[in-house]
């Protein structure tokens, strides 16, 4: 056998998960325990504390206070979205209907018209109070009665859009010549072809025929003359700056009632303060799983403490691993209470022992020793588990290894029988017990067997 004397040990996380699985029942039991002391002693507090009178009505008050500022919220926030939908209505009618949002600003049709209104004013050589100029007035009445809503709407419904929309297209300045005494009258009309361009100025000049008459008579005399009349196409590149931040406008409106719409619907009311059995149950409810978690993980803790500073025997597999021992075969402890349900699943999954014929495990283990070791004449079967077991185990092998000679020996360790019986043997067969035999000692025992150059064939292991 090749004894690896310099072993590291290394964490089996197979066998120490199955470890924690074997220890259901005291995670359960540790666990419900933990919850019941959790929480019933949170409800019973929880339960004093909500009849509290000034508990009471602390709570009632803040609820009141809560619910009231929520209503408020609410309503401002739903008022907030009723006036974002109207203006994200009004905004995409406006960009639909606009004449001038909808007009390619590289091909701008323009009619202009340059009017010169002159008065009698004159300037008396000589005189020391003079006649007032009333011209400014007059072209101030024309720039207000041109641009006024009554006349707008007129215009508007007689060439087919709306005044809003005119109203853009059309713009009515006061300018002055070279000498600031006679006075110029520009109207322009901006608009998507010459032919409507020219339309709309028509009508704004039918209406100045009637402006003129009224405003000689209630400023004074004056004539209207045409200086300049022209209908030409342009590039606005302002239009096309105006026309990009409309449409962002709508998008940005759109963005506002979306994050509105989110806050509202993220917004939470208050809730009425609960029963004092209701909130006990609860707080109890929510403790309980706390103490619960809390009592399997303690559980859970100690168990790999446990398996990480034991010295005991797991599993065969581990054996074999440190020691580079032949495990010979593998059998249930003997008088082991039959293991149900779960315990059996577990094992299962494991690969332990269980349920296995005992005869035909031991014609086995009795083939396996013959094919380790050819020609041997006597065999020591000894380990570190009860003497009656490994007295057990001899027999069964005696009874299966004619022309060999078995003896059975206890602990070599502690027993000076069995210790003399070790140099008169050609083999040993070592028979360990999981859970009761110790790492340890199967060391010690391997190296006395080495010592003397005794073969271990191998390790009868009981789960």
């Amino acid at each position: 056998m090749d004894y690896n004397s310099t072993y590291e040990q290394e964490i089996d996380l197979k066998d120490l998960m199955f470890m924690v699985l074997h220890k259901w029942r005291p995670i359960i039991f540790i666990a419900i325990v933990m919850a019941l002391i959790l929480g019933g002693a949170k409800g019973a507090m929880t339960y004093k504390s909500q009849n509290d009178p000034e508990t009471i009505k602390e709570a009632e008050e803040k609820y009141q206070d809560d619910l009231e500022l929520y209503e408020k919220n609410k309503k401002t926030c739903e008022r907030e979205i009723e006036n974002l939908k109207t203006d994200i209505a009004n905004q995409q009618e406006y960009l639909e209907k606009s004449i001038w949002i909808n007009m390619s600003p590289y091909d701008v049709c323009e009619s202009r018209m340059d009017l010169y209104v002159t008065s009698d004013y004159e300037i008396m050589p000589g005189m020391v109070y003079q006649n007032l100029d009333y011209t400014d007035t007059i072209l101030q009445a024309y720039q207000a009665m041109l641009t006024s809503s009554a006349v707008m709407e007129d215009i508007a419904r007689n060439v087919g859009t709306e005044p809003r929309y005119l109203n853009e297209l059309v713009s009515v300045n006061v300018g002055t010549n070279s000498d600031k005494l006679n006075r110029l009258l520009t109207i322009s009309v901006k608009h998507m072809t010459k032919s409507e361009a020219q339309k709309v100025m028509e009508e704004i000049l039918d209406h100045m025929d009637d402006m003129q008459a009224q405003i000689t008579a209630s400023i004074g005399e004056h004539t209207v003359n045409t200086v300049n009349h022209g209908v030409s196409a342009m590039v606005d590149l302002t239009l096309a700056d105006k026309q990009r931040s409309e449409t962002e406008r709508l998008t940005t409106l759109n963005d506002s009632l979306e994050a509105k719409q989110k806050s509202l619907e993220d917004m939470e009311e208050p809730k009425e303060t609960v029963s004092s059995q209701k909130a006990a149950l609860k707080s109890g409810v929510k403790y309980a799983v706390l103490g619960g978690v809390l009592g399997g993980f303690v559980v859970v803790f100690f168990v790999c403490v446990s398996f990480l500073m034991s010295d005991k025997v797991y599993s065969a597999r581990e054996l074999k691993n440190r020691y580079r021992v032949k495990i010979l075969g593998t059998l249930p402890i003997a008088n082991k209470k039959i293991l149900k349900g779960v315990d059996a699943w577990l094992n299962r999954l494991e690969g332990r022992a269980g349920g296995v014929n005992e005869d035909v495990e031991y014609a086995l283990i009795a083939a396996n020793i013959r094919n380790y070791a050819d020609n041997m004449k006597s065999l020591l079967v000894t380990g570190s588990t009860d003497p009656a077991t490994v007295k057990h185990v001899a027999e069964k092998l005696a009874a299966e290894l004619s022309g060999i000679n078995v003896t059975a020996g206890g602990n070599m360790l502690q027993e000076v029988e069995t210790l003399k019986k070790l140099p008169e043997c050609d083999c040993v067969v070592l028979v360990e017990k999981c859970l009761d035999s110790k790492y340890s000692t199967v060391e010690q025992e391997i190296e006395k067997a080495t010592d003397l150059q005794k073969n271990i064939v191998g390790c009868v292991v009981f789960e």
